[in-house]
Parts: structure tokens; C-alpha cells; sequence
């Protein structure tokens, strides 16, 4: 594990959802669509029905590029720096500032076999954010569940081993795959083990089968907290 040190910046309390998604696409005249390796076919937008996969509060599953087109448009809109977080960026605020070894969601920030069985066992699908786990001790929801989530990073095996620059890193340059984070549902053990970055295939752009949320990327207070 190598120390590094990150300028400020926020990270959005929640995975993006269907919903969100889907108002980034009629806004900017793209087809809301739904789609496998092979075709992709029209879908209503804006989904009610809480068991139908594309419900307006479940995480949206989409491409790398869709997530940071997104997160950029958001940024247009809002008049913020709004991006992918980084891989560093992400897992400084799943493991709560960089102070636990694990990145899974307790009632009381303890890492517990009883809360990983209680809430982990059995589960396989995607569900409305925020509903199967408690926030984070930094107040982020579904940090070690309810997917995978796109990072910025182009992955390597060796660019965090022999780049000397510990202050906000990046990750490469330029790369063939980029790095998803998280502790996905399908296992029931704790992210200690589960917290180096994850591979997709070599075929990246066509993946969209993963999470994401956007960062505020401003080293500044953006607003000063109330008294």
C-alpha cells in the first residue's frame, strides 16, 4: 500500500441512478435504449415498477465513456467541475479518509461477520440505492455494494508501483482498460482483500454492466458551511 496525498474534492453521496441517466439522455436527444453484447432496443424511460430492472432508483449500468460523458454534462449543467472520480480519490473515501482497512458498510463502521452475513447472503441483484446498507462512517452510500463503479483511471499492473508521484495521482497516461472499483454483490466477504483495482475486458467501451458516480474535482470550498 503506497501513502498518497489528494487536494479536495467531493465525491456524490450516491451511485448515478436510472432515473438520473435517463433525464441525461431525453435532455440531450440520445435513445433511451436498453441493450446486450450483440443489439440494443428501445425501453421507456423513467421506470416505476421497483422489480423491473431499469427502475428509476437503481444504479445505472453503462459504458465507461457514457459514465463520464455524464458526470461532464452534469458539470456543464450545474456550472461545477464534475468528473470520474480517480482510483485514489475513490478509495480514500470508501475507506473513510484512508483510515480503515476495509471498505464494507457496518451499523457502527466495525468490520462484523454478523452485519457481512446479514446484509451480504444470498443477494444478486441490483436494488434501489441506499436501501441494503448503511452509509459509510463519511455518509456515502452502496461504497462496497450494488456494483461495480467506473473509475478514470486507465488501468496498469505496475504504474502505482514505479511512478513516484504521490500527490493526486492520475493513473497512466493512456491504457487499454479502465479500472472499476467496489466490492461487488456477488461475494460475501469484506473489501480488505477486494480494495486493488479490478479489471474489465479488453474490450472496454462495449461494457455496460457497471455503476458510477460523479466527483467534484475543485480543490477550493466551494460554499462556506453554515454557523
Amino acid at each position: 500500500m503506497k501513502p498518497v496525498t489528494l487536494s479536495n474534492y467531493s465525491l456524490s453521496q450516491h451511485k448515478t441512478t436510472w432515473g438520473d441517466f435517463d433525464t441525461y439522455l431525453l435532455t440531450n436527444g440520445i435513445e433511451v435504449f436498453e441493450r446486450n453484447y450483440q443489439d440494443k432496443w428501445a425501453r421507456e424511460p423513467f421506470e416505476k415498477d421497483p422489480a423491473n430492472e431499469f427502475f428509476i432508483d437503481k444504479p445505472a449500468l453503462v459504458t465507461w465513456q457514457e459514465a463520464k460523458d455524464y458526470c461532464q454534462w452534469l458539470g456543464a449543467q450545474t456550472d461545477l467541475p464534475l468528473d470520474l472520480p480517480t482510483s485514489a480519490q475513490w478509495e480514500f473515501a470508501a475507506r473513510n479518509r484512508g483510515s480503515q482497512e476495509w471498505i464494507f458498510s457496518t451499523h457502527d463502521g466495525k468490520e462484523t461477520s454478523r452485519d457481512i452475513k446479514a446484509h451480504m447472503y444470498g443477494r444478486d441483484k441490483y436494488v434501489t440505492i441506499g436501501s441494503r446498507l448503511p452509509a459509510n462512517p463519511l455518509g456515502l452510500y452502496d461504497m462496497a455494494d450494488n456494483g461495480k463503479e467506473w473509475v478514470n483511471d486507465w488501468f496498469s499492473e505496475t504504474w502505482y508501483r514505479e511512478n513516484p508521484k504521490v500527490t493526486d495521482p492520475q493513473g497512466p497516461a493512456e491504457g487499454t482498460r479502465k479500472v472499476i472499483r467496489n466490492l461487488d454483490f456477488s461475494f460475501s466477504r469484506t473489501g480488505m482483500s477486494e480494495s486493488a483495482p479490478s479489471l474489465v475486458n479488453e474490450n472496454w467501451d462495449s461494457v455496460a454492466e457497471y455503476t458510477f458516480r460523479c466527483a467534484l474535482q475543485s480543490s477550493s470550498l466551494l460554499r462556506q458551511a453554515e454557523p
